[in-house]
């Protein structure tokens, strides 16, 4: 992607990969960051304001992946923690959509999905930060639920020392996507796999006109 002058990033969350991108954009690029949810903006418009150069090339949408509608041919779609949300028959027109958005020779990037088929995940925590005399971390775990379907549930926890001070749960369903099925469908619209993608990141480039 370095180098690229027009990226579109769907599902850019708060901003932390949005910041990576600007590094490697052209001098003249943009990024188009399409995030529905309002919370999720708040803190994205907040991250990237505090940024001298995102001024003049980020533009945040606030349409969803289906939806949002860019007016000139991407280098790059960047699709990041987000495609395990889309249903098989979504992600058909999240494809189709987002493919034909592309320049030849441009590049759509998904990070390879875990799991890769419908299994239960044990618990596991991921550490998070300290601030102040809070600690944060992240108790995670996912059951089937379904084909090619998992429930997460993920625990939020605060601690002060080695005291539980604070706990918060979310629990939400993510679609199986294998890197079989996740190829399946992006040759099915045209795209092409690029042989260079490193370990772990499916790249997928646009050969011709579509």
């Amino acid at each position: 992607m370095t180098g690229a002058r027009t990226v579109a990033e769907i599902g850019p969350g708060t901003g932390l990969f949005t910041e990576v991108l600007l590094e490697l954009l052209a001098p003249d690029g943009e990024i188009f960051a399409i995030e529905p949810t309002r919370i999720m903006r708040a803190a994205l418009v907040t991250r990237v304001s505090r940024i001298p150069e995102a001024a003049d090339k980020v533009t945040v949408v606030p349409e969803d992946a289906l939806e949002a509608e860019v007016d000139t041919p991407l280098d790059g779609v960047v699709l990041f923690n987000m495609i395990m949300h889309f249903s098989p028959d979504q992600r058909a027109r999240l494809w189709s959509k987002w493919a034909r958005a592309l320049r030849p020779g441009g590049l759509l990037i998904v990070e390879s999905q875990y799991p890769q088929t419908a299994t239960a995940v044990p618990p596991s925590v991921v550490p998070g930060g300290t601030l102040g005399r809070y600690r944060y971390d992240t108790l995670s775990r996912a059951d089937v639920a379904g084909e090619d379907l998992i429930h997460w549930v993920m625990t939020y926890r605060t601690w002060r020392g080695d005291e539980l001070i604070r706990e918060e749960t979310a629990e939400f369903d993510c679609h199986v996507i294998s890197d079989e099925t996740l190829a399946t469908e992006l040759l099915a619209v045209g795209l092409e796999r690029h042989p260079a993608a490193p370990e772990g990141i499916q790249a997928w480039w646009r050969p011709q006109a579509l």
